[in-house]
């Protein structure tokens, strides 16, 4: 940078801190570089001896110096003359050379800045030129052109003097609510030539300048308090709409995407200008876009955990994506740190808008000062930099992005489990959610980047690049969880991990959320190449754009579009490292888990399995490293989702070549103490994941037959090991993980045994287990059960020496419980009843066997009178005071021995054909007579009370999980959702699931039982049947796409015919009816709700075939009912994924194509389906008519019994007000034939009695004035609600004749709290059909009269409605009728007419008048209505309105004042004055009368 100054005849240039004067001989090489201590002459620069560039200091050298010469003296040369000349006096300015030093840097002065802008303001006006500043901060005067540096004026000669002395000084670092910097801090600058550019062009208005330059040095020195009272002072005073305005200015400053270029460094006054704007913007619009109301529970979740969000200027999808947009401009450290503190930052004030993506290779060691990294990166100058031609820049830059992807999953894990969205940003938190939204969304194109990247030729490049795309495909984090899900051994099917969204919601299923989830992406979108597409479109149609945008929808599908898939098998094939094979393998494990498309896409491409399995066989065998586990795993998986091609690894010998190390185990467990302790624990993982996969190939039907074969090597893990010794190596954790997986796959083999009492054998052996094998498995699994027999198990059971040893062996008791109940559940006959006189011939002998264990080892209590704790004891405070592992294996350990109890007593009872017998001493053999499971009961029931409070809540957090109609919101997968906390693939979700099916199991043993005990029930019995009834309610909302059995449970459960008449119970302590329900209506009742929810919430949408000529690829295949379907027009647009879910066929899980987890409010269903066999297809069409009225008599026994439960719980309690108003509403859609009927119109009756005093309850805590737009039905239910409104009133006006019930339904739609859009639109069209008239009158309406009333209305389009309709006689037949619709036209005109208003109101006030007044001028009958109008008491608002209206409470100077104020409407029309006079006439008239 150069600076140019006059003074006198002689001119001095600094040139990079080095001072010239004119009559130096340097001056005449300017430009040439001169390396210190050269003493030779050259006639033309020469290459020193170091090459350039050189890694040191610019302070070392090589310098410039002054050139001894006169300066030459005519500035406009010809370009000929401008050439380089030989200097021969070199060693002058050799000698000549400084060391640069660095200016004292100095902090920002406001004083000067403001006379810096006097000094301008002075000038500039006094001058009155033209001025022109070129990119050097040149100043041109346009009227008499350049001529040199006398053409400068004194004003720019200030700016620059001052500017030296200003500095860049230190600049607060502050956060938006949403996380957005608004200022930088860095460090004071080292430049002492900062010009003002080209900002000065823009800001040379003196008057602003100075006016701007006070108020800042003002709001300095003023508090914050004072600066808020002043803020609240201006808005009192400003113009409502004014402020709305300068708002959405303010709003668009923060969100506006800063791009500075270089030019900018020399700026600093535009960067001071912005930075100030930002902090103002930052104080005074952010947090009034975003309000947090702490007294108000939220609509949509109604939980305490999550706060309500309410949002001044934007709705939920805008503050999302202002926090999203924030993410863009947050820097990190290379170890993925964010850099709050630009203070380390060297170089100038401006070093954010230095760097930037356009130049961030640019940033190397001599032009950062010796720290390229110390700024930070962004994540797209990161992306920028993986295009550095150097190798080391875009390593780097890949291990920056692998850091941050990697922290913004570890702390999103570590988030409150439902709070996604984060608003009131006090903290100054990083919204990790947003980032990983951001990193993944179409902005940075991650996907495209990281797959150039691994064609890079460069191994570092490969490596940095492969693990960045684990961390995208969240692989770490996904595999945490399905490991922790095998170890359950609870579920069989695994859970594909692709992004999902929900379908809209339609009229058919009345608007109801919880539609089928539909994948991100298509097949075709996957393999846009794929031979079998039918069409013939060229390769050259397929764009990059195109896999971008695939990959922004699901970036793991956008990578295999990219073609990852032959890219990873040839890095395969080139002898990887061993740190690239296992990242590659976890990138394929993770793109098979995504869907069973991905899957078939592994299989389909070429040689990439037999490269996979070769590398594991070829290398040393005996060896055991990660890429051989992960290898395992990811045939595992493979395996998982088709049974053919389980098969087919069976037959080709995959399955032997990877499981081998399970028969070289087949040896004394001495041999396994004298392995080092980290060999042992590889190969402990290795076994694990082989024992998995044969358990895979096991539930397939396939590989049973080898159990003979490894006999020897599971007896090693499956018998008690010696403890000490275990303790001793620290390999007991490994040994047990063994031995769990030993059980579980016992447990899978008890599936294929034949039924003990089936006098048919097994037609094929090689597929079943035998019984022969059973009786030695079940001797050594007791020995784990004998806990009072080891005293190491029962030392370790001790609630006060709980360790990871402790978790170790609760874990291989829970597969053992797993693998016995298996095992009794084949010896259970399936045709119980048709055994010969209903009893059992006889009883093998293991099955009092092992009742017997429990009953001697204490695992239940069984009414003792002894002191010590129940094995049920411990476990239940394991569960409550231990961390997730704990918790899980406590609850499976629970789970498993509640089903042993429940099978035991079954056998039992079965056997046994004596009566029942009391006995009063504990005796193991006598307990089993009486039976185990009844005297089990007492400790069950307060094993489900401790069960019931960890379950209350958890249905409403998972339910916060969904988020814009997604399982999260980045298109990752499984975890990458980004859902806080994990989302659904958290392990507090499991759980919660675990806790779950455990409670399922004590209500189906308990629930029932105790309702079929009571005839005649008390209130006490009531509420404790109501809470647990509540419980089984709430545990809905926690089923996922793989609990669809809990969800038939609990259906089975709670729409029992002996439950529902225990809710008719509940319904008579609220009301009274006159007639009774049978028992052959709860039946009919429970047939009926069962199969609807069934087939409304559980049914599975089945992929119909294309085509007939289906390629022979295809996997699976249909059932014949669907191969002849046509695709109807309400299919949904998804991945048509051709295979069967059935469980032979797959052992995957789909989301897609399923409705679970359920919304809040599913129970409506029933009263608010028009017809969803219209969405999908079933054979019989059911009768809707009758399923309303089950549903009618459901919801009601729901609503009476849920008062009765504790506000700590959920209930239907919980479900905001607005769905179930939208309910009734949609029973009536089709007609009013559930009216016809006596007892449905009565409890359709008191439903709505219940639901309007729900909503009078919430606006009450709300407050009458926050209660406009409470009801917003366009925003909750469906955007296009008006259109559905405007067929339910042509509806009514069609077949109701004034029906009371329907017309209060119709109401509802004009009460205040209504969104004004619903109204106005229920409003045209009672209007239009000249329905208003059929409306009840106010008092019969539903919720209080005041809720139509108060607050007063002030939309200008409703109030325009009510004049129009006035007007056209639409509400003519309502005064007579004393219609609502009247009533609420009179109130709010009266008090719009006649209040005091100002600017647009008062013109709208004169045009509603002056139309009224029109009318009856020519409407003579309207004369009683504007009496009415004037005579209107507000006061009366409180009383019934029809005696308001006929009351005349109204003084008469009012009344004149009213008749003044539409005199003054009149605007001096002589035609409206005189029918004001008619109208004053008649009032007096009436007065006199009266």
């Amino acid at each position: 940078m150069k600076k140019t100054e006059k003074n006198g005849e002689k001119t001095k240039k600094n040139s990079f801190g080095v001072q010239l004067s004119e009559n130096d001989v340097a001056s005449l090489v300017m430009g040439g570089i001169v390396e210190k201590n050269v003493n030779q002459s050259l006639s033309q620069p020469q290459l020193t001896v170091l090459p350039f560039p050189v890694a040191r200091h610019r302070s070392q050298g090589p310098h410039w110096a002054p050139k001894s010469s006169n300066r030459l003296k005519d500035e406009e040369v010809d370009d000929n003359n401008e050439e380089d000349e030989d200097h021969m006096n070199i060693d002058m300015v050799a000698a000549d050379a400084k060391p640069i030093k660095r200016k004292q840097k100095k902090d920002l002065d406001f004083k000067q800045w403001k006379e810096l802008v006097d000094s301008e303001c002075g000038n500039v006006t006094g001058n009155k030129k033209e001025l022109k500043f070129d990119s050097n901060g040149r100043q041109h005067d346009l009227k008499r052109g350049s001529s040199g540096s006398n053409s400068k004026s004194e004003v720019v000669k200030d700016h620059e003097r001052k500017l030296e002395d200003v500095g860049t000084g230190e600049l607060q670092s502050s956060f938006d609510s949403s996380g957005m910097r608004s200022t930088v801090k860095s460090k004071k600058s080292t430049s002492s030539s900062m010009h003002l550019g080209a900002g000065l062009e823009h800001g040379s208005t003196s008057m602003e300048s100075e006016i701007d330059a006070e108020n800042r040095a003002r709001l300095d020195k003023m508090s914050a308090d004072e600066i808020e009272e002043a803020q609240a002072e201006i808005m009192k005073k400003m113009n409502p709409e004014l402020i709305k305005i300068l708002q959405k200015r303010g709003q668009n400053k923060t969100v506006k995407n800063r791009s500075i270029g270089s030019a900018a460094i020399g700026s600093f006054v535009e960067d001071f200008d912005n930075n100030m704007s930002k902090k103002e913007s930052t104080s005074g619009v952010v947090k009034k876009m975003m309000i947090t109301n702490e007294n108000h529970t939220q609509n949509g979740l109604e939980s305490k955990d999550v706060p309500e969000i309410k949002f001044a200027g934007g709705s939920l999808w805008d503050t999302w994506s202002t926090n999203v947009e924030s993410a863009r401009d947050l820097r990190f450290s290379l170890d993925g740190d964010v850099i709050n503190d630009y203070g380390q930052i060297p170089g100038n004030s401006s070093a954010t808008g230095v760097y930037s993506v356009e130049n961030a290779s640019e940033r190397d060691f001599l032009r950062s000062e010796g720290d390229p990294a110390a700024l930070g990166y962004t994540i797209k100058e990161a992306l920028a930099l993986t295009r550095s031609v150097v190798p080391g820049q875009r390593a780097l830059a890949l291990h920056l992005l692998a850091s941050v992807l990697y922290k913004a999953q570890d702390n999103i894990r570590r988030n409150q489990l439902g709070l996604t969205l984060k608003v009131d940003n006090k903290n100054k938190n990083v919204d990790w959610e947003a980032l990983w939204a951001f990193a993944l969304g179409p902005e940075p194109e991650l996907a495209l980047s990281l797959r150039m990247c691994l064609d890079d030729n460069h191994n570092s490049v490969v490596i940095a690049c492969a693990r960045v795309i684990t961390c995208v495909l969240s692989c770490d984090f996904n595999e945490l969880f399905f490991d922790m899900s095998e170890k359950t051994g609870v579920y069989e099917k695994d859970i594909c991990t692709a992004p999902i969204f929900r379908s809209r919601p339609k009229i058919e299923v009345g608007f109801l959320h919880g539609g089928f989830w539909k994948y991100n992406t298509k097949p075709s979108n996957i393999f846009p190449f794929d031979n079998n597409m039918e069409d013939d479109e060229g390769e050259d149609e397929h764009t990059i754009k195109d896999d971008i945008v695939v990959a922004t929808q699901d970036i793991a599908a956008g990578l295999v579009r990219m073609g990852i898939l032959p890219r990873i098998r040839y890095l395969l094939e080139s002898d990887p490292s061993a740190a690239l094979e296992e990242s590659l393998i976890s990138v394929l494990i993770a793109i098979a888990r995504h869907s069973p498309t991905c899957s078939e896409a592994i299989m389909k491409c070429e040689r990439l399995i037999q490269v996979i399995i070769q590398r594991f066989t070829t290398k040393d065998q005996m060896g055991v490293d990660f890429s051989k586990i992960k290898t395992i795993i990811l045939i595992k998986v493979l395996a998982r989702s088709d049974r053919k091609r389980c098969m087919e690894f069976v037959s080709n010998g995959i399955f032997q070549k990877l499981t081998w190390h399970l028969y070289r185990c087949a040896f004394s467990i001495e041999n396994w103490m004298n392995m080092e302790g980290e060999k042992f624990r590889l190969l402990s993982t290795l076994l694990v994941e082989q024992l998995r996969f044969w358990k895979v190939c096991i539930q397939y039907g396939y590989c049973v037959s080898i159990f003979t074969d490894l006999v020897p090597a599971l007896y090693i893990w499956l018998d008690i090991p010696m403890f000490d010794q275990l303790v001793e190596k620290n390999i007991l954790h490994e040994f047990t993980a063994i031995t769990k997986e030993a059980y579980f796959v016992l447990e899978a083999l008890t599936e294929t045994l034949p039924n003990f009492y089936s006098t048919v054998g097994p037609t094929n052996d090689a597929d079943t287990w035998r019984w022969t094998h059973v009786g030695p498995m079940i001797e050594l699994a007791l020995k784990w059960v004998s806990l009072k027999d080891d005293p190491f198990i029962s030392s370790l059971l001790n609630i006060e020496t709980q360790n990871e040893r402790t978790i170790s062996v609760l874990w291989v008791l829970s597969s053992i419980m797993r693998f016995l109940f298996g095992v009794l559940k084949s010896v259970i006959p399936e045709d119980g009843p048709t055994i010969e006189g209903g009893k059992l011939p006889w009883l093998p002998e293991f099955v009092p066997k092992i009742g017997l264990h429990i009953i001697k080892n204490g695992l239940f209590s069984f009414a003792q009178t002894n002191k010590s704790r129940s094995f049920i004891e411990l476990l239940c405070q394991y569960r409550l005071q231990n961390g997730q592992e704990a918790s899980l294996a406590s609850v499976c350990c629970l789970t498993g021995l509640v089903n042993v109890i429940i099978s035991v007593n079954k056998l039992i009872q079965l056997t046994n054909s004596n009566k029942e017998v009391t006995v009063s001493s504990i005796d193991a053999d006598k307990v089993l007579t009486d039976g185990i499971l009844k005297r089990s009961i007492p400790e069950m029931t307060s094993l489900l009370t401790v069960f019931m409070k960890l379950t209350s809540s958890s249905g409403q957090v998972a339910q916060s999980v969904e988020m814009f109609g997604r399982g999260g919101p980045a298109p990752g997968v499984g975890f990458g959702w980004g859902a806080s906390g994990g989302g659904f693939w958290s392990l507090s979700v499991l759980v919660a699931q675990m806790d779950a099916r455990l409670v399922v199991q004590l209500l189906d043993i308990i629930l029932i039982e105790s309702a079929n005990e009571i005839t005649d029930p008390t209130n006490e019995e009531i509420n404790i049947l109501t809470e647990r009834f509540n419980c089984a309610f709430s545990l809905c909302l926690l089923v996922g796409p793989r609990d669809e059995i809990i969800m038939h449970k609990l259906l089975d459960i709670f729409l029992h015919p002996q439950i529902l008449k225990f809710l008719d119970f509940g319904i008579r302590r609220s009301f009274t009816f006159a007639w009774q329900y049978t028992n052959q209506d709860y039946l009919m009742f429970s047939d009926y709700l069962i199969s609807h929810f069934k087939n409304r919430w559980l049914h599975v949408k089945k992929s119909k075939s294309k085509s007939k000529s289906k390629s022979k690829s295809n996997v699976k295949t249909r059932d014949s009912q669907h191969k002849t379907s046509k695709k109807t027009k309400f299919s949904l647009d998804t991945i048509q994924e051709d295979i069967d879910t059935s469980k032979t066929d797959t052992l995957v899980t789909e989301w897609a194509h399923q409705r679970l987890p359920l919304p809040n409010h599913w129970f409506l269903s029933p009263i608010s389906t028009v017809d969803y066999t219209k969405v999908v297809n079933f054979p019989t069409k059911p009768d809707f008519l009758e399923v309303a009225r089950c549903g009618l008599f459901f919801v009601l026994g729901l609503e009476t019994t849920s008062r009765h439960v504790s506000f700590n719980s959920y209930s239907i309690n919980s479900v905001p007000v607005i769905w179930k108003l939208h309910a009734l509403s949609v029973t009536l859609f089709a007609g009013m034939d559930i009216l016809e009927e006596e007892k449905s119109r009565g409890i359709y009756g008191n439903l709505q009695e219940i639901y309007g005093q729900i909503l009078d309850e919430k606006l009450l805590e709300i407050g009458r004035g926050n209660s406009v737009d409470f009801l917003k039905f366009d925003k909750e239910i469906h955007d296009s609600y008006s259109t559905y409104i405007e067929t339910l009133v042509e509806n009514f006006a069609g077949v109701s004749y004034g029906d009371l019930l329907y017309g209060r339904q119709i109401s509802i739609y004009l009460h205040r709290c209504v969104g004004a859009q619903v109204r106005l639109a229920a409003w045209n069209a009672l209007s239009n059909i000249r329905a208003l008239e059929l409306l009840p009158p106010l008092q019969k309406c539903l919720a209080q009269e005041e809720g139509y009333l108060e607050p007063l209305e002030d939309d200008e389009m409703v109030l325009e409605a009510y004049v129009k309709s006035w007007v056209s006689g639409a509400l003519d037949r309502s005064v007579t009728r004393r219609s609502v619709a009247f009533s609420l036209v009179i109130h709010h005109l009266s008090y719009f007419i006649f209040g005091d208003h100002a600017g647009d109101k008062n013109s709208l006030r004169n045009k509603l008048a002056k139309s009224i007044l029109r009318d009856y001028s020519r409407k003579s009958e309207h004369e009683g209505m504007m009496v009415k109008l004037i005579q209107y008491n507000k006061a009366a608002t409180h009383q019934k309105l029809d005696q308001a209206e006929d009351t005349v409470s109204l003084q008469g100077p009012e009344i004149a004042r009213r008749l003044t104020v539409l005199m003054e409407a009149c605007e001096g029309n002589s035609t409206l004055v005189s029918v004001v006079e008619k109208l004053k006439n008649v009032i007096q008239k009436e007065q006199c009368v009266l």
